[in-house]
């Protein structure tokens, strides 16, 4: 969706601010860095400062992050700014605190308020991998709903607080796709009707005839919202993971049973696969199985699947080497359908254990197991694994997902204390790896 330029200046113009702000002498100043949600130092960003000064007087610069991630804007007057960051296949929107008023929008990025001769100095904007949410709108009788109007929400309290820049209309099949998001719970819902135009939701490409007849048109229908439950109802929400899309979020106007995933494996043109499995769970442990896919040109239907999160980590073996897929959706009241799942070159993490204090060598690590932490993975392919060397350094290969570390031979008393990249301690010790990424420099700090 396109904003008008009301709403883009409504955006950079609402800014409380948790920036560190400092007041010498000198010019005002705003810099800080650009980090990934990973700790990634995040450099060749584009970064974007807009805003007004006291005056009312609009403001705008631009910047390129360097080497180490940092960017500054310096020589600014008195004023409200919001620094937003950009680059293919990321994004550093937020969703917004469902109870702060009056924008439905996402939080473009931090907001900093200057007084005179100010400098906030340490502002840090974190972009996330980009997602997808995608699946179908189906009619009662199962035919695909073309044109329909897709909106993705938030809760807000017992009710729902729709973020109007992520939405959509259905093909002529009934799917949809809303690309961009960043990680996060989300309500994905339909209007019962077709509206006139597929640019119904563009305000930018809209006629005000069209836009007068959308409007009809939803004055006379209602929502649905996923899996199938009329807007009276809550609804489930979908959890976008960080860079993974989620996929067969099928919306019914009427509700349904689901009992089966199905969709095809795809992988690069001229690359020769032999085995293709499907390991499936959730991050609870709760459903847990393997599937191996039999069709030559990688349909599968998974079977028996309990409602609820689903992840599906693929593996095919090729002439190429190992090749590796990830994907999510969400079973509820009925089957789920063209989950698409594309397999390319996995992930390597490369790093070294350092030690705090004076450790034996009879109480180091011999090896080191990325814990997959998306879902359960079944024994017939063990987690990642690495031998380290008398240097401490290791390089885990096959890596995609969201892993946890443990270490194998460690001595009685001791464990992993802190994971950390480029001086930044990970969330939770946890790392994660996108199909094909190499991520270096990671470091285990053992200790007591």
């Amino acid at each position: 969706m396109r904003l008008t330029a009301a709403l883009v200046t409504a955006l950079l113009t609402a800014v409380p601010t948790d920036a560190q702000v400092q007041s010498p002498n000198d010019a005002g100043r705003i810099a800080g860095h650009v980090i990934s949600a990973f700790a990634e130092l995040m450099a060749g960003v584009n970064v974007t400062l807009g805003g007004r000064d006291d005056q009312g007087a609009g403001v705008q610069a631009q910047t390129t992050t360097d080497a180490s991630g940092a960017f500054s804007f310096e020589q600014l007057p008195p004023g409200r700014y919001r620094v937003i960051a950009s680059r293919q296949g990321y994004t550093g929107r937020q969703t917004p605190d469902p109870q702060a008023e009056p924008w439905d929008f996402f939080e473009a990025g931090p907001a900093v308020a200057l007084t005179e001769g100010a400098q906030a100095l340490d502002v840090q904007v974190v972009l996330h991998r980009t997602a997808s949410i995608a699946g179908r709108v189906i009619h009662p009788d199962g035919s695909g709903a073309p044109d329909v109007r897709v909106q993705v929400a938030i809760r807000s309290g017992t009710g729902r607080r729709p973020l109007i820049e992520a939405q959509t209309t259905s093909q002529f099949d009934g799917r949809y796709e809303i690309t961009g998001l960043p990680p996060g719970e989300y309500l994905v819902g339909a209007i019962n009707v077709a509206m006139p135009t597929r640019r119904g939701v563009d305000v930018t490409q809209t006629t005000r005839e069209e836009m007068a007849r959308s409007v009809a048109l939803a004055a006379m229908g209602h929502w649905s919202w996923y899996p199938g439950v009329p807007d009276s109802e809550p609804g489930n929400a979908v959890a976008v993971l960080e860079g993974v899309n989620a996929e067969g979020i099928d919306i019914w106007l009427t509700p349904s049973q689901r009992f089966y995933v199905s969709g095809r494996v795809s992988w690069p043109v001229g690359v020769g696969v032999d085995n293709i499995t499907i390991d499936y769970g959730d991050p609870a442990g709760a459903i847990s199985g393997l599937w191996l896919v039999s069709d030559p040109g990688g349909l599968f239907t998974l079977s028996g699947i309990a409602p609820g999160a689903l992840t599906m980590l693929v593996r095919a073996d090729t002439d190429q080497g190992t090749l590796m897929g990830i994907a999510t959706t969400e079973v509820t009241v009925d089957s789920v359908e063209d989950v698409r799942i594309v397999v390319d070159r996995p992930g390597l993490i490369s790093g070294r254990i350092v030690y705090e204090g004076n450790v034996p060598a009879t109480s180091r690590a011999a090896s080191l197991v990325a814990v997959q932490k998306l879902l359960k993975v079944t024994p017939l392919y063990p987690s990642p694994e690495a031998s380290i060397d008398q240097s401490g350094r290791f390089e885990l290969r096959n890596t995609l997902g969201e892993y946890e570390f443990d270490l194998e031979g460690l001595g009685s008393g001791y464990s992993i204390k802190r994971v950390v990249r480029n001086g930044r301690v990970l969330p939770l010790n946890r790392l994660g790896v996108a199909p094909g990424e190499t991520v270096r420099d990671i470091e285990i700090v053992v200790g007591r």
